[in-house]
């Protein structure tokens, strides 16, 4: 199996084909972690020796610098943005530093938007999730790549000053059943989760290339039926809306919510996407270790693509189509691997799965 090339540069100057900071060169790196998700922002992590005698060191590996980060595999670009912790350490063996970096997009979830002119507010009146998104992106710099034919305008929403953006933007996009992630260029990426038909892999137990499929169950977070609130509108009262688990059915189990930023006409839409989420949050399966990158079709282990998996050991008793909701491309001395994160089909859709992965074959 064919060693990927994995190059990370760091600074604003630099150049990704010779790995060069600045004008001076860095390449050496050892441990490497690449996170990639549907629903969250790209994340690398490595370990590089740390020589503090030299200047072009001392740069790369400054704290609360923000310096622009570019991870590339075989020369093409996986994900862009900034690093973020730098994390030295020193003993009788060397020195080392680790380094985290983040999308671009990540710094949505650190920062509020900066502070307008009195009496100015961040309103957003008629405008759809598109235009939302491009003026709350601006002032950062980060572009948006908004992959939906929704463009169904919200009637009256308001971007709080103490709310993160992050915040604002997912509740938005959870009524009109979408995510956001990042492109590799370092965009704000809203898209529609995939839908079952074409799955990238079949893996079956027993069979190479399966290692290990780990299920995580979380019954505590499983309910019989979801009702979502909505704003209160003089003279009508709140409006709300049931969505009934139909596969739970006895005993009750009810979940009550509140969706400050839906209007009376989005409540439906958000509380069928909130029952669709459920099924994402409480039953989730590792596929870990697989050996290389790559899957069969020879592309990169993607997020928002389908696998069907066959394992009865982990109670999954016939072929069964999930979503790749994470992958993590993983280095360690001279072995790759990949692990998936898997969830049920639907989960970010706001549709409840035809089946059930534990029921299959009764």
């Amino acid at each position: 199996m064919e060693k990927e090339s994995v190059a990370i540069v760091v600074g604003d100057d630099a150049d990704p084909r010779t790995g060069r900071i600045s004008g001076n060169y860095f390449g050496f790196w050892r441990d490497v972690k690449i996170t990639r998700s549907i629903d969250t922002y790209s994340t690398v992590i490595f370990t590089a020796p740390f020589e503090p005698s030299r200047p072009e060191f001392r740069q790369a590996f400054r704290p609360f610098l923000y310096q622009r980060l570019e991870c590339l595999i075989n020369l093409e670009t996986i994900v862009t943005g900034f690093s973020l912790g730098i994390d030295p350490s020193v003993d009788w063996n060397g020195r080392e530093v680790t380094v985290t970096g983040y999308a671009k997009p990540a710094v949505l979830g650190d920062v509020n938007m900066p502070p307008l002119a009195v009496g100015k507010s961040y309103q957003f009146d008629g405008f759809g999730l598109r235009r939302i998104a491009g003026q709350v992106c601006e002032p950062f710099g980060i572009g948006v790549d908004f992959r939906s034919d929704d463009v169904k305008p919200f009637k009256k929403v308001k971007l709080e000053i103490d709310k993160k953006p992050q915040e604002f933007l997912v509740d938005l996009a959870k009524q009109r059943e979408l995510v956001l992630s990042d492109t590799r260029q370092g965009e704000l990426l809203i898209w529609k989760s995939a839908e079952p038909g074409k799955p990238v892999a079949f893996l079956e137990e027993g069979k190479a290339p399966f290692t290990k499929v780990t299920p995580s169950f979380s019954p505590q977070d499983y309910f019989s039926e979801l009702t979502g609130y909505g704003k209160k509108k003089r003279g009508l009262g709140e409006a709300r809306w049931p969505a009934a688990n139909p596969w739970l059915t006895s005993p009750l189990r009810p979940k009550v919510f509140k969706l400050d930023d839906a209007e009376r006409a989005d409540v439906p839409e958000a509380t069928r996407a909130e029952l669709g989420r459920m099924f994402a949050h409480v039953a989730t399966y590792k596929v870990e270790a697989l050996p290389g990158w790559r899957d069969p079709n020879g592309n990169l282990w993607e997020p928002n693509t389908t696998i069907k998996i066959h394992a009865p050991g982990a109670m999954i008793y016939q072929p069964y189509e999930f979503l790749i909701k994470d992958v993590l491309l993983e280095q360690t001395a001279n072995v790759q691997t990949a692990t998936l994160e898997v969830v049920m089909p639907g989960a970010f859709s706001g549709s409840v799965p035809d089946s059930l992965p534990w029921n299959e074959g009764d």
